[in-house]
């Protein structure tokens, strides 16, 4: 089971060593190029260029593309030629500006042996490259930085050099493939986290499905002798809902009117299984109604309002559905007039289930401020809100 704040911790520390290894390469390259003199913020600058193109261009994965999209800098940087291989071999290949790399290309597939041994072992390797001048090549060694991920070498960042490199190349290269390695520790926390997101979905349908099923086929087999017209109806919604609640997993995000267009086909099974003993008010504003939200935050709420406010009643239940548009965020209300229930058990996130599972993945999502405000006492009915951000960098439908 993956732990959701142990990813978003991961992902701070990650940034933070980011940061940190920009900060390390600026300064070795800024201490070794004294010739550019007061002209340091440009070597500032290309040391925040470097840190932005690997994390847009690796948090997409290592492969030959990205890794030829990022050599650019890193060669640059570096001072130097520069390769990236992983375990299988050569991705890609930058020469620098025109020098003694020009005529290496011609050698590369040579390298390939020994880097992948140096890879192995897990450590930075001085290998060398010629024994003496070949076909216009000066170079005549490498230095070798493995990029760990999970403290298993993945990949391997190659400077190569006219001369045995001294100890400031060694650290700008080692420091070079750690700023690279942690761009992709991030992708991969970014993907264990849409790995936990999914999961929480599929746990969300898991929990509707049972109960569901068996009511809805229910209410529609009774139609079948008294209303064959509204059986065929009720039948085709249901295909047309439990295709969209069972297929793969979704996204992890959705606007509010795909949310609402779910909960609607809902509650129409819930209706025509209540009869006029189930009322549902819709109140919504259509300035919200783009707003995006986490995918099924709204349904298991309308689930529970009609699980709470009329199967364990005879009586009339209303369930109220509002979106309300305030300011630079959209207010969600839902609201039933059911037995209710002692809030307090929530408490720490402990029972709830389904609630649970959303104040949690609101809270991750917006922040800790815009977790489920849950009012309820037993026999006043239950009232659930949200506040849902309108604008969040890194908040966006796939």
């Amino acid at each position: 089971m993956i732990d959701p704040m142990g990813v978003l911790e991961g992902l701070l520390a990650q940034a933070l060593l980011t940061a940190v290894a920009a900060v390390a390469v600026y300064l070795l390259v800024s201490r070794q190029r004294r010739s550019f003199g007061s002209a340091e913020d440009r070597a500032t600058l290309r040391t925040l260029a470097l840190a932005t193109s690997t994390m847009g261009a690796l948090r997409r994965g290592l492969t030959a593309r990205s890794a030829a999209e990022v050599l650019p800098e890193v060669a640059e940087q570096a001072g130097a030629a520069v390769a990236i291989y992983d375990s299988e071999g050569l991705l890609a290949f930058e020469p620098g500006p025109p020098g003694p790399a020009d005529g290496h290309r011609l050698h590369l597939e040579g390298d390939t042996a020994a880097v992948l041994e140096a890879l192995t072992t897990g450590r930075l390797r001085l290998l060398a490259v010629h024994d003496e001048a070949a076909d216009g090549c000066g170079l005549r060694a490498a230095a070798v930085a493995p990029l760990l991920v999970n403290d298993r070498p993945v990949a391997a960042l190659v400077s190569y050099h006219p001369q045995t490199p001294g100890p400031t190349s060694l650290r700008i290269t080692s420091d070079l493939a750690e700023l690279l390695a942690t761009q992709l520790r991030l992708q991969q926390a970014d993907q264990q986290r849409v790995a936990l997101v999914r999961s929480e979905l599929r746990a969300l349908r898991a929990q509707i499905s049972p109960h569901f099923i068996y009511n809805t086929l229910t209410t529609i087999a009774s139609f079948i002798r008294t209303d064959p017209d509204r059986a065929r109806e009720l039948l085709t919604l249901f295909a047309d809902f439990t295709r969209k609640a069972f297929r793969g997993p979704q996204d992890e995000f959705a606007s509010l009117a795909d949310e609402l267009v779910y909960v609607h086909q809902y509650l129409l099974f819930e209706q025509a299984r209540f009869g006029e003993r189930l009322t549902v008010r819709y109140k919504v504003e259509p300035e919200v109604l783009n707003a995006i939200v986490p995918t099924l935050v709204v349904q298991p709420l309308v689930e529970n309002a009609v699980k709470h406010g009329m199967e364990s009643s005879t009586g009339r239940g209303t369930v109220s559905i509002i979106a309300e548009d305030r300011d630079d965020e959209c207010w969600i209300v839902v609201r039933d007039n059911g037995r209710g229930f002692d809030a307090s058990q929530l408490a720490g996130g402990e029972g709830g289930g389904a609630l649970a599972n959303i104040d949690r993945r609101l809270r991750e999502t917006f922040g800790p401020s815009h977790g489920l405000n849950i009012d309820s006492l037993p026999g006043t009915g239950t009232t659930v809100r949200m506040r849902i951000p309108k604008y969040r960098p890194g908040v966006h439908r796939s």
